[in-house]
């Protein structure tokens, strides 16, 4: 039994007057206790209201709670129910299937022995013959088959070997020398190919997928007979593809190895591998005082100590300490192609040291005129600063 808490009146404020319904009453709500027994003493639970309808809400939650458990328990029962019933029809309408293959094949067994029983000794003895000259041939089509796979397979490594070398190549045409040697290269592979193509007659493709026992393949709605010599030729035109393949490799790596000291002494190593805090040309100048500056270089930054590779193989001209540079390493490559590494914090190298490319030559530092620690790197065509960026086409691996 529920009833409001009745306060004693007390002389309160004005505006209490006028409200006579007390702040506190409208507080809490009191629950009346009454005992079944007569005998029992009536008691009274004053709850605030905020409580009492926490209480009533929470009740409320769990029963919705509870209600949608329930219904989805059902609403799963039936679907598990339904699926199983699914299932039970599948395997019944499975076994019955089996049991009808058991049946035909039961059935045309009986009918090949009938047919077979009333064949002549000549007959049955030809037809022995002819499964096993079947047979044979099938096994040579395999045979051959097999061969062609292989043949295919090695040209495509080839190829594709060859591809990887050219396209890695392409990327290094900013280096004079490898520019000239790439272009003979492309027009000796051009002529070789255009001679083998002039050389090269057409011979038939034959997939041994598409033919049967009997060398048969039906290829675009025509019926055409495949023989032996033609799978020979086919062979034998893979063999030359091979061959010319070989060629061409050996053409690409007595190329490559022409390449190769161009390759190595050219700068197009990331010194390190680090985020570029500063670019090449004109910026704001990063020690303060306004206006600008013109960047001979790229600025990477990262932690000292980090190990400073050469950009590719050369002989150190300078190694030493250079005004706000700090300590720097200069390396000269050839081809009138110089880099410079500056503000090191140790440098590995002594001028006149020949470096092959990756070789760790120095340390990043924080020496000569810095804001931190970072690897200021330059390229120089001449003795004149270009953008190094055109040159660092890869990282170190």
């Amino acid at each position: 039994m529920f009833h409001r808490h009745q306060a004693r009146p007390s002389v309160k404020k004005v505006s209490e007057l006028v409200d006579k319904r007390s702040h506190k009453q409208r507080k809490y709500i009191s629950l009346m206790l009454v005992p079944s027994y007569s005998s029992g003493k009536t008691r009274s639970l004053r709850i605030p209201r905020v409580v009492f309808y926490c209480i009533i809400a929470a009740i409320i939650a769990v029963s919705a709670i509870t209600a949608g458990f329930y219904l989805r328990s059902e609403r799963f029962a039936d679907q598990y129910r339904s699926t199983r019933e699914y299932l039970y029809d599948t395997q019944d309408q499975f076994e019955a299937f089996m049991a009808l293959s058991e049946y035909e094949q039961n059935r045309l067994m009986e009918e090949s022995l009938q047919m077979y029983e009333q064949l002549t000794e000549e007959q049955r003895m030809a037809r022995i013959d002819q499964n096993i000259l079947r047979q044979r041939q099938q096994n040579a089509l395999n045979d051959l088959q097999i061969q062609m796979d292989e043949l295919e397979q090695m040209i495509r490594e080839f190829d594709e070997r060859q591809q990887a070398v050219i396209d890695g190549l392409s990327t290094r045409r900013i280096i004079p020398a490898v520019s000239t040697l790439f272009d003979q290269m492309v027009e000796s592979r051009e002529a070789k190919l255009a001679y083998s193509l002039l050389w090269s007659e057409p011979v038939l493709s034959v997939d041994a997928n598409q033919a049967d026992v009997g060398f048969v393949s039906f290829m675009a709605d025509s019926f055409v007979q495949i023989t032996e010599s033609m799978l020979v030729d086919r062979i034998e035109q893979l063999t030359a593809e091979l061959e010319l393949q070989i060629l061409l490799m050996e053409d690409l790596e007595s190329y490559h190895n022409r390449m190769d000291p161009h390759l190595r002494n050219f700068p197009t190593l990331w010194p390190i591998t680090a985020q570029i805090s500063s670019h090449f040309g004109w910026r704001t100048n990063p020690m303060g005082g306004g206006g600008g500056e013109f960047h001979s270089g790229i600025d990477l930054r990262a932690p000292s100590g980090t190990p400073i590779r050469a950009a590719g193989g050369g002989t150190v001209t300078f190694s030493g300490w250079r005004g706000g540079y700090g300590q720097v390493v200069m390396i000269n490559h050839g081809s009138g192609i110089s880099t410079l590494y500056a503000h090191n914090s140790v440098n590995l190298v002594y001028v006149g040291q020949r470096v092959e490319r990756g070789d760790i030559i120095a340390r990043v530092g924080t020496t000569g005129r810095t804001t931190g620690a970072h690897l200021h790197f330059e390229v120089l065509h001449n003795g004149n600063a270009v953008n190094p960026r055109s040159y660092m086409i890869e990282h170190w691996n």
